[in-house]
């Protein structure tokens, strides 16, 4: 009998759905996003012909400031570093990472180095603060702002997506489970079960 392969999450959810969520909506809410294809890419800025080249191929023009991000439809790209993003796209990174075959980018799937969360609402930003590294306040980390920065004690990717607030919060695949019930037990204070 040939067994059927299905893909699953970190946290052990199918893409067709049963994404495990937490909390109370009014005040915060964590669920496991299905798995995205991701892409590592690495490039030198000042050559314009292969960062041409890149933002061609992804339909998106890659962030050049500091921490910033840059969306386009279903398409994020992450900054990570002053030649490095990861690119989230919904589709297999294959293709992609075909077009960006050329000189002077590196371009590799990680889609199954992380797994994905979102917590949101208005309380999300206090129960981050209760293990984040860095500073959360809305005049220094708003929509649109990513980090590399520590989470619980385990190594996260974190981009604010809305003003609710919303975030995004990537995290290895071998410790999600950790950081998901880290994440639950901070929010039982403001609702979570």
């Amino acid at each position: 009998m040939v067994e059927t392969l299905m893909a699953r999450t970190a946290l052990g959810s199918t893409p067709d759905g049963g994404l495990r969520a937490h909390g109370d909506p009014a005040a915060v809410a964590l669920r496991e996003l299905p798995a995205s294809s991701m892409i590592d890419l690495r490039l030198d800025p000042a050559n314009a012909v292969a960062l041409g080249a890149a933002q061609s191929a992804l339909a998106l023009t890659l962030p050049l400031t500091p921490g910033k991000t840059a969306v386009n439809g279903e398409h994020v790209a992450w900054w990570f570093g002053p030649d490095q993003w990861l690119v989230m796209v919904p589709h297999s990174a294959r293709p992609l990472i075909r077009a960006l075959e050329q000189d002077g980018i590196s371009a590799v799937d990680v889609s199954d180095l992380r797994a994905e969360f979102e917590l949101a609402g208005p309380r999300a930003t206090d129960v981050l603060r209760k293990g984040c590294a860095i500073d959360l306040h809305p005049r220094v980390f708003g929509p649109g702002d990513c980090a590399l920065t520590a989470l619980a004690r385990v190594r996260v990717a974190l981009r604010q997506t809305d003003e609710r607030p919303g975030y995004r919060i990537l995290v290895e695949r071998s410790v999600a489970p950790y950081l998901w019930s880290w994440l639950a037990d901070a929010m039982i204070e403001f609702g979570g079960r």
